[in-house]
């Protein structure tokens, strides 16, 4: 143990020099997907179906995919050029669906304001995002439909994994789930957020109210994680939450 705590000093040191820590590979709070993992570890489950809303281009159900090989991925983008490029990466694929379509609190037409990022695309007008940065965009139509009526079409009982990034959209997204989150149908939700409480000139990104949400159907927070902070100007940052609804109150669990 000893010669462990001799030799760990200096690498640790070394690697705080280069900008880097070493990480315990058993602690929470530094990579959400292994938080799931472990987890699941401990409530002896496993990701099956993988709800990737906001896909852009579908980074994050690549990464899904290497990280639960056994997942069912449905890819949510509702853009259709990006869908198309969604489409044509993820073709190789079979375990990634890709499905063109918005996921909101109701069904029908919505109007998707478009900017030159394609990962900014918003279904609100006022993202913070956009307001912070000063981004101008145009707008089209595109389909929206909700995570329970989705589910009962395709007859998908459980979700293992929520993850949210629709850039001021999320609540939304979540409150037309409703009916699978009142089940225990959906065991880990994963979204984006700016801070804690909503901005006085735009829509979304705000913790607070999702937490106050997810809190009515038994949630639980785990953590959270920060992708970047630009300092220049009003402090603006990116950061995503990791929910999970206990084993015991999941569809299928012993109550």
């Amino acid at each position: 143990m000893r010669l462990r705590s001799l030799i760990a000093g200096p690498v640790r040191w070394l690697f705080a020099e280069a900008g880097y820590d070493l990480v315990n590979l058993n602690a929470f709070g530094h990579d959400p997907f292994r938080d799931i993992r472990l987890l699941n570890k401990k409530w002896n489950s496993s990701v099956r179906t993988f709800f990737d809303v906001g896909a852009n281009h579908g980074n994050t159900s690549f990464k899904a995919l290497k990280q639960f090989p056994q997942a069912q991925i449905f890819a949510f983008e509702p853009h259709p050029e990006t869908f198309l490029r969604l489409k044509d990466a993820t073709k190789d694929y079979s375990a990634i669906d890709p499905v063109q379509t918005a996921l909101g609190a109701e069904a029908g037409d919505q109007v998707m304001y478009v900017y030159d990022i394609s990962n900014i695309n918003s279904l609100v007008p006022n993202a913070r995002y956009s307001v912070r940065f000063g981004k101008h965009s145009s707008s089209i139509s595109v389909n929206c439909t909700t995570v329970d009526l989705f589910c009962a079409e395709r007859n998908i009982k459980k979700i293992d994994v929520l993850k949210i990034d629709t850039e001021g959209f999320d609540l939304e997204v979540l409150k037309g789930a409703a009916a699978m989150l009142k089940r225990g149908a959906i065991s880990f939700v994963y979204f984006e957020f700016n801070d804690i409480q909503p901005g006085k000139n735009s829509a979304g990104g705000a913790l607070a109210p999702i937490d106050q949400f997810l809190r009515l159907h038994q949630y639980c927070f785990i953590a959270s994680y920060n992708d970047y902070i630009v300092t220049d100007g009003d402090l603006f940052a990116v950061s995503n939450a990791l929910y999970a609804l206990p084993k015991n109150s999941r569809v299928g669990e012993v109550r």
